[in-house]
C-alpha cells in the first residue's frame, strides 16, 4: 500500500490549484493545511477546529469511495461530479454477472439492483460486503485491503480467520467467489494439524501462493481455533500497553492533586479504573443524572466521530473481550499519552512524533495508516498542533453538545 504520509505533511509546497473532485485524500490534506495555517488558529484554535469540522469538512461515505474506485478503474472521462449513479450501478451489476458473483453471501430476496443502490448510498457497510465486492468487481488484494483499512477504518485481513485467509488467497490469485466457497468447504472437513504453541502462524516471511500452502496453513490454523483470539491479537496487546501507560499518566495527575491538598494517598496505575480514564479523557462530554456520558446522538459531531467515545463501558467491554479493539481506541490512547508527555514541546514536533508512533502501532495491527479523510483522525491531528491538545480536544467535545442544545 502506498505511503500517504506525504499527503499529511502540510509544510509541503505542492500547489493544488485544481484538486479534482474525486481526490478525497488530496483535497482533505489541502484543507487541513489551510485551516492550521490560518492567522486565527493559534489564538482561537478550538473555535477554528470546531467550525471546520461542523461547517466545512467533507464527510466521505462508503458510497463515495466505491464510486471513486469504479470511476478510476473504468477510466471514465466525464467529470466525476457529473456522472449519474445509474452508470456506477450498471458497471457493478455487469461486473457481478461477468464474475458469476452472487448478490449476497447469505440468502436474500432483495434484488441485486436494490443492493447495489444501497451500497452506493451507504455511509458505511459491513466487512462482509467489502469481501463480496472484492469478488464482484475483481479487486486486487491491495484494493480490498484499502477498503478495509481506509474506508471501513478496520483492521486488514485477519490471518487468524479461515474465511479471510481464503478470501485473501483468492484475490491474490484472481480466483472467484465459488473457488472461495470450495476452499471453505474443504476447510470444514479437513483434519487439523498441531503446531508448536509458540509458532507464529502468519508473518511476512511465509509464502502462501499455492492452494497446497494455503490448505496446510489452514490445517494448522484449525488446531489453534479454540485459543482465545482476542487475548493473542496484536491489537489487544497494543491496547493493553497503551492503556497501562495512560493509567500511569493519570495516576501521576491524581498524585499531584493529592499532594496539593496535603493528602497521603499513593496513586499507582493499578488503582486507576476505566471510570478514571473516562473522567480524564472524556472530561468535555457532559454526563446525565445516572453519571453516564450523555448519548452520542446528542452531539452534532456524532456522524463525524462514527458514534464512538472512549467511555468506561467501552474500555471494560474491550478488556472483557466483548468488543474488538479498533483503530479509534489505539489512536485515542496514543493521542492522550503524547498530549501529556509532550505538552510543553513545539506543536509541530509533537504532531510529527505522534504520527511516527501511531503509524508503527497501526502497521503492527494491520490497520492501515492515519487517514486524513477520517474526521476523527483529522480532529486529533489538528488538536496536536495547538498549545494545549487535550484541553482543545475536551473543549470541542463540549461545544458539540452545547450546539445541539441551542
Amino acid at each position: 500500500m502506498k505511503n500517504r504520509m506525504q499527503d499529511l505533511d502540510f509544510e509541503q509546497t505542492v500547489a493544488f490549484d485544481k484538486v479534482e473532485d474525486y481526490e478525497f485524500t488530496r483535497r482533505a490534506a489541502q484543507r487541513f493545511r489551510q485551516v492550521v495555517s490560518l492567522d486565527t488558529f493559534e489564538d482561537e484554535d478550538a473555535d477554528v477546529i470546531f467550525h471546520y469540522l461542523y461547517k466545512e469538512m467533507e464527510l466521505v461515505s462508503f458510497g463515495d469511495h466505491l464510486k471513486r474506485y469504479i470511476y478510476e478503474r473504468a477510466e471514465l472521462s466525464e467529470p466525476f461530479s457529473e456522472i449519474p449513479q445509474e452508470v456506477y450501478k450498471e458497471i457493478i451489476i455487469d461486473s457481478f454477472k461477468e464474475t458469476c458473483t452472487p448478490k449476497s453471501m447469505n440468502p436474500t430476496s432483495t434484488k441485486l439492483s436494490a443492493l447495489v443502490n444501497n451500497w452506493l448510498n451507504q455511509a458505511s457497510v459491513k466487512r462482509e460486503t467489502v469481501f463480496l465486492l472484492g469478488f464482484g468487481l475483481r479487486m486486487t488484494v491491495e484494493d480490498v485491503s484499502d477498503f478495509l483499512t481506509r474506508v471501513l477504518k478496520e483492521q486488514d485481513f485477519d490471518f487468524h480467520n479461515p474465511n479471510e485467509v481464503i478470501y485473501w488467497y483468492c484475490y491474490s490469485t484472481q480466483q472467484g467467489y465459488y473457488k472461495a466457497e470450495e476452499l471453505k468447504k474443504k476447510y470444514e472437513t479437513m483434519k487439523s494439524v498441531e503446531s508448536k504453541s509458540s509458532e507464529v502462524l502468519y508473518n511476512d516471511k511465509i509464502c502462501l501462493d499455492t492452494e497446497d500452502k494455503i490448505m496446510d496453513y489452514l490445517a494448522r490454523l484449525k488446531a489453534k481455533r479454540d485459543d482465545p483470539m482476542s487475548e493473542k491479537s496484536q491489537a489487544f496487546k497494543e491496547f493493553s500497553v497503551l492503556l497501562y501507560h495512560a493509567k500511569e499518566i493519570i495516576a501521576g495527575l491524581y498524585q499531584h492533586d493529592e499532594e496539593e491538598k496535603g493528602g497521603t494517598k499513593i496513586w499507582t496505575a493499578d488503582k486507576i479504573t476505566p471510570s478514571d480514564v473516562e473522567k480524564v479523557i472524556c472530561s468535555g462530554i457532559p454526563i446525565n443524572k445516572m453519571g453516564n456520558l450523555k448519548k452520542m446522538s446528542a452531539s452534532i459531531l456524532a456522524k463525524h466521530f462514527s458514534q464512538k467515545r472512549f467511555s468506561r463501558q467501552r474500555i471494560t467491554n474491550i478488556l472483557s473481550h466483548k468488543l474488538p479493539v479498533e483503530r479509534f481506541d489505539l489512536i485515542t490512547l496514543e493521542f492522550f499519552i503524547i498530549s501529556q508527555e509532550m505538552e510543553d514541546e513545539d506543536p509541530y514536533n509533537r504532531y510529527r512524533h505522534f504520527l511516527d508512533e501511531i503509524q508503527k502501532i497501526l502497521l503492527r495491527c494491520g490497520m492501515g495508516e492515519i487517514y486524513i479523510v477520517n474526521p476523527y483522525e483529522c480532529f486529533l491531528l489538528m488538536c496536536l498542533l495547538t498549545d494545549c491538545p487535550l484541553a482543545v480536544f475536551s473543549e470541542i467535545w463540549e461545544k458539540s453538545y452545547e450546539e445541539m442544545e441551542e
